[in-house]
């Protein structure tokens, strides 16, 4: 039967081409335009199809936003010294590169356009076998035509337009710009956090819950040294159906901080999270790990999948490819200058690997719509960095998902190169007033210039945030 309706089909639009039409009656072959056919096809196939947006698309997932090949916003050379280091923002960096977490995505080229949606129809392979320029030209017109249907930077439902009515969007952002509430303290941004029950509303179905668990305080900083941003929380997501009267319990981390100078942990981010009917486990811990960066870079160096690192333990803060360069790490995770030690190139930013810093992200095979570990949050990430032997530098902010779009903060907001030249004690409690989300770590520290005692910075509250449909 396919056969034979793929050969009417070709039999049609042989008979248009050579009756010399000035176009191809899609609508006659389709029994649609090949407007809504483009539709359609998009729609139908939202995690393979063309240029679509969310997780898993080209075969990436929500956790690879924690894999170290994916990490740095900022770069600068691999090798030597005496370089001038300096943020630039990377377009190519899975955070940032259209692919995953993105309100929009390049323009394709004809010919992709037509291989795509070619592969997705057999009827519609077969009238391009027939009248290839043609049809490559008009699947081109028609996909233009659809895109500002589906890409549109400015409307904040764009990835529900991706995906069809009732279905969820893309990884990141929440199901309803206008049915979800935030759960967080009401001072959050100086570690405060906060609980609440949520019962579901009348006309509820579907509920997306998000939790980003609170920042780990950054280290103190002294004997002319300092350290990076603070880890920021952990990440979890995940959508479940839902029936309206069920109460669900939400907690969303604190963060505290132990204002001293060495020899003591620097505060500890707690975990966010929802308990409820058809959760297994929904948690994101907050950072709390406080030797991270080097804990990070010893297993940068030497996990198996890390291809190109040199090996061996980290015991300095340094380029993942140096070997002696940069200076040494001190007692509680901050480092200490000794005039000579460079990074040796950027630090990148890291993934916290502590194994009780980590999600989960888990509902009843009843409840399912969207959870599990590829797909369903990120452990904490910890900010680098780059300096040079004169101890002039920057340190970089972890990036973090913004809870209103699901996009992640750009490079120029909120702090998120700060940089550090002959000044005293920069950063740490001075940075507690900075722009952050919660969930961030607290604000790097760096002393020079004579000065050897210095306050880190308290980590910013968790939040939840649940959305319905």
């Amino acid at each position: 039967m396919a056969d034979i309706i793929v050969q009417n089909a070709i039999s049609k639009v042989e008979a248009a081409i050579s009756a010399g039409a000035s176009g191809i009656d899609y609508k006659g072959v389709f029994g649609i335009s090949l407007l809504d056919k483009v539709k359609q096809l998009i729609e139908a196939n939202e995690t393979s199809g063309l240029y679509s947006i969310g997780g898993g698309s080209g075969g990436r997932y929500l956790c690879d936003l924690s894999n170290h090949c994916y990490m740095s916003l900022c770069q600068c050379n691999y090798s030597g010294s005496g370089q001038n280091c300096s943020c630039v923002y990377v377009t190519s960096n899975v955070w940032t590169d259209g692919v995953i977490l993105s309100s929009s995505g390049s323009t394709p080229t004809k010919s992709d356009v037509r291989t795509k949606f070619v592969s997705l129809d057999s009827l519609l392979s077969a009238v391009y076998d027939i009248g290839t320029t043609d049809v490559e030209n008009d699947l081109y017109f028609a996909y233009l035509a659809a895109r500002p249907t589906y890409v549109d930077g400015s409307n904040t439902n764009i990835k529900q337009y991706w995906y069809g009515v009732g279905i969820p969007p893309g990884s990141g952002s929440p199901l309803s710009a206008t049915n979800k509430i935030k759960v967080c303290g009401t001072n959050w941004q100086y570690g405060e956090g906060g609980t609440c029950t949520w019962t579901v509303p009348v006309g509820a179905s579907m509920a997306k819950f998000q939790a980003w668990g609170a920042g780990g305080g950054s280290n103190p900083a002294c004997c002319c040294g300092g350290a990076v941003f603070g880890g920021t929380g952990a990440y979890a997501e995940m959508v479940i159906n839902v029936t309206p009267g069920d109460t669900y319990t939400v907690c969303a981390g604190c963060s505290c901080q132990r204002y001293c100078c060495s020899n003591t942990d620097p505060g500890y981010g707690c975990m966010s999270g929802v308990t409820g009917n058809g959760i297994c486990c929904f948690k994101a811990d907050g950072s709390h790990c406080y030797q991270v960066s080097c804990i990070a870079l010893d297993w940068l160096r030497v996990a198996s999948g890390a291809p190109g690192m040199p090996g061996g333990n980290c015991r300095r803060f340094q380029n993942p490819y140096c070997t002696t360069s940069g200076p040494c790490f001190c007692s509680y995770g901050e480092y200490c200058f000794d005039n000579s030690c460079s990074t040796c190139g950027v630090v990148p930013i890291l993934i916290e690997c502590c194994n009780y810093q980590t999600y989960c992200s888990c509902a009843t095979t009843a409840a399912v719509v969207s959870d599990g570990t590829c797909n369903g949050g990120y452990r904490s990430l910890i900010g680098g960095g780059c300096f040079d032997t004169n101890n002039y530098g920057w340190h970089t902010r972890p990036p973090i998902l913004d809870s209103d779009t699901g996009l992640v903060f750009g490079c120029t907001q909120g702090c998120s190169c700060a940089y550090f030249d002959s000044g005293t004690c920069c950063g740490g409690c001075n940075g507690r007033n900075w722009t952050y989300h919660p969930g961030h770590g607290g604000s790097y520290t760096h002393v020079m210039g004579g000065t050897t005692y210095h306050k880190g910075d308290t980590g910013r509250g968790g939040l939840v945030q649940i959305s319905w449909s």
